[in-house]
């Protein structure tokens, strides 16, 4: 051939190149066949002997800010010290080594005297042989269990001698940690205090197959302040809606159950993230990848003010402690924004989140103070509800000055009375002459029945629950709290065939109806701004936690419009000046909110309950419905209290000091637009 041709003449250059071509080719079949034959097994047993792991990485959860960006929930660094066992790996070897030979020299020699072939007898072999002992599969696994614990001990013991605080190591824990989750840290001391991380870091004790993590955990900077708006979490790091379903491990996580944790679960737990372990045979870590970032979740930013919902809460305890059962709502009534939502008894959040224990939750199940009484709860009205029949009555043609009379109660003649048929029915006021003013600050259930039984006035008393949308639920966009109940009232189609004593109950705010007290809120701002049925509003708007960031954030619409009452402006203004004096008069029962710096319009009212208390006596749901100030209505205040004495005596009182801490907000809001504007 023409190579070999070429080859063959006297070209020393050619066929040193050539020469150097063939050994270049021999080397590389030399490096293959060391690779693809010799250790082909090595590389097969190390490919078999690992696999990956998938871990689910949670974002982190957005906080819950007051109107004024004060963090009502939030997250804290939780540092906790963990073993990482594949560093320890060495550590377990040698120990088992150790283990293995200690044990194995408790145990005798084994003797064996076996049966010899008759020509290793003639040639004079011992028939008996001490063999070593050895250990069976179920031993070895034992000295391996025990080898691992002692070494984490070991470990443990030191980390405790550097925190100087006891810590123990639990053996059930660590091998089923071992067994399972091999590939993760261990965690062995967690929640660690300022003081503790600074002793941990100036050991440095890293080498030991030790280090110091930093956990995001949910926290609640105000206690239980607004716990009812808030809500709570548990742990939970199953998947959210979006996510990949199927992790090896997965990390601590928190989902929202109820509040506006539980509302906007979705929305505040963000998108976790995903990375894959590597591990070996034996489960230890080899390498790892992050192949999905976590995205965080978005802020939710309230109406609430954190002041005016403190004082709220402290006047709510006031009259009983804590146990106290009721409820304070404040509403602008020009927007629908709730400027505070408190509940009693009340919830730390903190208690769900870091675990709460047995005894501390069968107490609040006792105290039912999971329950936010503000939006979840339903209550007989009482003479609250008059202010809708006075309405219903001044728009059916009803001349204020007209007097109605009460007669005496047969078993008490200092107390009026009116009888429907045999019925009699109670009533708080003295008997005598009452037009609408003296029945609105005497509350007399005699007058408001009259009234009611008036043709075509119970007719639009159920019109105007239907404008304000009583007996029906208000959008989860409004209250996204998973704790909001519809309520109950009848409707004209059921109140067709009603008599006489039905259509009385519904007038004094009984019977078959039921209200929360946002919904009361709702009506009351409704009588205040002039006739506009307003959707309650929370949630002022979702924000990125990154403030440099480019995502726009998504407002909720204030003074969003549900309904219209279509009362004439004549009928509201009697009837404000009339809950005016409720408070104002001496004989007024709402006069107890006096000196609270606005002029308030009231109502009180106490509502019986069909179940009784446990020592016999009835139960009853007292009231003060309320807005202010009266000359330019802002602000909606109603209280609530099951079993107070009354709403004059108990609820009054509560609304007078939410009114002072609504005036000390005007005066922080007037003074930080002014700074805005002069800037």
């Amino acid at each position: 051939m023409l190579v070999f041709d070429q080859l063959r003449k006297n070209d020393p250059q050619l066929q040193l190149l050539a020469l150097l071509l063939c050994g270049g080719l021999v080397l590389l079949l030399a490096g293959l066949w060391w690779v693809q034959i010799v250790n082909a097994s090595r590389y097969r047993e190390s490919i078999e002997s690992q696999s990956f792991r998938t871990v689910r990485l949670p974002a982190v959860r957005g906080k819950i800010l007051d109107r004024n960006g004060v963090a009502l929930a939030e997250n804290r660094p939780g540092y906790n010290i963990s073993l990482y066992l594949e560093e320890l790996s060495p550590l377990f070897k040698k120990e088992y080594t150790a283990a293995k030979a200690a044990y194995l020299r408790t145990l005798p020699p084994k003797v064996v005297t076996n049966q010899l072939p008759w020509w290793k007898s003639w040639l004079g072999f011992d028939r008996v042989k001490t063999v070593p002992p050895k250990l069976s599969n179920e031993q070895l696994q034992l000295v391996q269990r025990e080898s691992r614990y002692a070494v984490a001990n070991a470990v443990v013991a030191r980390i405790a001698s550097v925190l100087q605080m006891p810590l123990l190591l639990d053996p059930t824990n660590f091998h089923r940690h071992y067994n399972l989750a091999t590939a993760m840290p261990f965690c062995v001391a967690s929640n660690l205090s300022p003081q503790l991380v600074a002793r941990f870091e100036e050991q440095s004790i890293n080498s030991l197959g030790v280090d110091l993590e930093i956990q995001s955990k949910r926290s609640y900077p105000h206690s239980n302040t607004a716990a009812h708006v808030i809500g709570y979490v548990r742990s939970d790091d199953s998947s959210a809606v979006g996510e990949e379903a199927f992790f090896s491990y997965r990390m601590p996580d928190y989902r929202g159950l109820v509040g506006i944790e539980g509302g906007f679960d979705q929305k505040l737990r963000g998108h976790a993230g995903a990375k894959s372990v590597q591990v070996n045979n034996l489960g230890y870590r080899q390498a790892e990848n992050v192949w999905e970032s976590s995205v965080p979740g978005q802020n939710v930013v309230l109406t609430l003010d954190l002041a005016v919902q403190h004082e709220a809460e402290a006047a709510l305890r006031k009259p009983m402690g804590p146990t106290l059962r009721g409820a304070v709502v404040v509403m602008d009534v020009r927007s629908g924004d709730i400027l505070a939502m408190a509940s009693s008894p009340t919830f730390g959040p903190s208690q769900f989140a870091h675990g709460i224990s047995r005894r501390d939750y069968d107490q609040l199940q006792e105290l039912t103070a999971e329950k936010n009484r503000a939006t979840a709860e339903q209550y007989q009205a009482g003479s609250i509800f008059k202010t809708i029949v006075a309405l219903a009555a001044l728009e059916n043609g009803l001349d204020r000055n007209r007097f109605f009379r009460v007669d005496p109660n047969p078993r008490n003649g200092n107390k009026g009375a009116y009888f429907i048929g045999q019925r009699l029915i109670n009533d708080t006021a003295p008997p005598g002459d009452y037009d609408l003013e003296h029945a609105i600050v005497r509350s007399s259930n005699s007058y408001f029945v009259q009234v009611g039984l008036l043709p075509n006035v119970f007719e639009r008393v159920v019109e105007l629950g239907k404008r304000l949308h009583l007996g029906e639920r208000i959008d989860s966009d409004s209250l996204p709290l998973r704790q909001v109940a519809t309520g109950h009232f009848p409707s004209a189609a059921a109140t067709q065939n009603w008599k006489a004593g039905d259509k009385a109950n519904i007038c004094i705010g009984q019977g078959p109806m039921d209200v929360t007290p946002v919904q009361i809120a709702v009506m009351i701002s409704a009588i205040a701004n002039g006739g506009t049925v307003l959707k309650p509003r929370l949630v002022d708007r979702l924000e990125s936690q990154d403030q440099a960031g480019i995502e726009l954030p998504t407002s909720y619409p204030r003074a969003q419009v549900r309904d219209h009452l279509g009362v004439s402006k004549r009928s509201l203004d009697i009837l404000r000046d009339a809950m005016l004096q409720e408070t104002e008069s001496a004989e007024g029962t709402g006069k107890h909110v006096l000196g609270c710096g606005f002029r308030v319009c009231g109502k009180t009212g106490t509502a019986e309950r069909s179940e009784l208390q446990e020592d016999g006596k009835k139960q009853n749901t007292t009231w003060f419905a309320s807005f202010a100030p009266y000359e330019s209505p802002r602000y909606a205040v109603i209280v609530m209290v099951e079993n107070g004495a009354s709403g004059g005596s108990t609820c009054a009182p509560i609304a007078r000091d939410v009114y002072v801490a609504l005036a000390a907000y005007e005066r922080r809001t007037t003074a930080t637009t002014l700074t805005a504007t002069t800037r």
